[in-house]
């Protein structure tokens, strides 16, 4: 597929986005040339990738990529009630520097050039080489050098990268967030935790990876000062963890786009140039997760550029992800909301058809959209779970009592007051949910 005629494409960033589009062009013989001044770089980031990732990206795989397979997840509502639950399909957690390092290096050995460089500042020049590329190129400025033109610009630096600020406007303040937290050595659990916490458009986190974990919180970008923030992050982790542990963590913080509510309200591309990733707001505004996205939109606009379409990229993602990603920037606050959380725990915690919807959400299997949907139809099932679960503890209370198991005067033996078999109820009713609407889409 290689030879003259392909469009020159510069890539401004060498993260997942970056170098997954760059790969895929330089296989098909495109020059391609990308700029990344780091070596080895962490981010402000858990590191998780869900198996969706590992299905669509299985290179991830790969031997020479530290990782670690995580099948337990520990969720915490605001009250401290907790769940831990089986992950059906694991979670992929890695660390960033070790992730990009990989991804380049596939990226150069398929034939892409890496350029150890900065890049300043960018401008157009008249003449461009490929007419699906656009009419202008692009002349680069880097250590005071300019490059040689390019047909094509793809702006893979990330949320607070100078490309983005050059080609579109910023994000709106209630779209972005602000994460904080700590890279611990030594800590490396099982298991993932989620921590809620009482109005905060966020959560808690704890990833472990081979030799560390990493720990951060996260919410809407000022919502609460950062020094609340931290101390919530800190008042956990010195609970949960030996104090060693935040002694020696070295400390980060990132500012974290999140998908609008409006896909084609922000432009991700225009003449002659596209945003992949960070840089584009391609991150879930609930998980804010962005590694599975960003590697996405690196192979669709690679798609479109290789089919010499490149406004195919636009419409490529609207199907693939927008829908998703609008749907829950538009409906965070009831997702956050402390009374569904708790419940939601509560049911997780005593149900395994409830914690089966959780581990799918987090694998990336269960839409938003239907999420609803599908907790209602489990209704029926959870309600049994919930009812065997209470009567077994009921019996065990009575055999260590040496009482016999009989139900209690003016009741029935389902009759369950404030215990677990009446959480499901509970859950219906506090959310609109009805037995006529069973089998509705919300």
């Amino acid at each position: 597929m290689g030879g003259p005629g392909w469009p020159r494409v510069a890539v401004i960033g060498g993260g997942p986005g970056g170098a997954q589009c760059a790969r895929r062009l330089a296989d098909a013989g495109c020059p391609v040339t990308v700029f990344e001044p780091r070596t080895r770089f962490e981010k402000a980031c858990g590191g998780g990738v869900p198996a969706r990732g590992i299905e669509r990206f299985p290179f991830l795989r790969d031997a020479r990529l530290p990782g670690k397979e995580i099948r337990q997840c520990l969720v915490i509502s605001p009250s401290g009630r907790e769940a831990r639950f089986p992950l059906d399909d694991p979670l992929f957690v890695f660390g960033r520097a070790d992730l990009h390092a990989l991804m380049l290096e596939r990226a150069t050995a398929s034939g892409a050039r890496l350029v150890r460089e900065r890049v300043i500042s960018f401008r157009r020049a008249t003449g461009g080489r490929d007419p699906g590329a656009g009419r202008d190129r692009w002349i680069l400025r880097s250590a005071g050098t300019e490059t040689d033109p390019f047909d094509f610009l793809v702006a893979a630096d990330g949320a607070s990268g100078g490309t983005r600020r050059r080609l579109v406007t910023g994000a709106r303040r209630e779209d972005v967030s602000q994460g904080l937290g700590y890279y611990m050595p030594r800590v490396s659990e099982d298991f993932i935790t989620l921590k809620f916490y009482d109005g905060l458009h966020g959560y808690l986190w704890v990833f472990p990876r081979p030799d560390h974990s990493s720990a951060g919180i996260c919410s809407t970008l000022g919502a609460l000062p950062a020094a609340d923030l931290r101390k919530l992050m800190d008042d956990f982790l010195r609970v949960r963890y030996p104090r060693r542990a935040l002694d020696h963590a070295e400390r980060y913080a990132a500012l974290i786009p999140g998908a609008p509510r409006e896909p084609r309200a922000v432009p991700v591309q225009g003449e002659g140039w596209a945003l992949l990733g960070d840089a584009a707001r391609f991150v879930d505004p609930l998980t804010r997760e962005g590694i599975y996205y960003a590697m996405l939109s690196g192979d669709l606009l690679a798609d479109a550029l290789l089919r010499r379409r490149p406004e195919d990229y636009t419409e490529a993602w609207s199907r693939a992800c927008a829908p998703e990603l609008s749907w829950a920037a538009g409906h965070g606050g009831r997702f956050f909301d402390t009374r569904f959380i708790e419940r939601l725990v509560a049911l997780c915690a005593g149900s395994p058809a409830v914690a089966r919807v959780l581990s799918d959400l987090i694998a990336g299997k269960q839409s938003y959209r239907t999420l609803k949907r599908r907790l209602l139809l489990s209704a029926p099932r959870v309600g049994l779970q919930l009812l065997s679960r209470a009567l077994a503890r009921r019996r065990g209370r009575a055999i260590r009592k040496g009482a016999p198991i009989t139900p209690a005067r003016g009741s029935s033996s389902t009759d369950c007051s404030a215990d677990d078999s009446c959480r499901a109820a509970a859950f219906q009713r506090g959310h609109g949910i009805r037995d006529s609407d069973r089998g509705r889409t919300p």
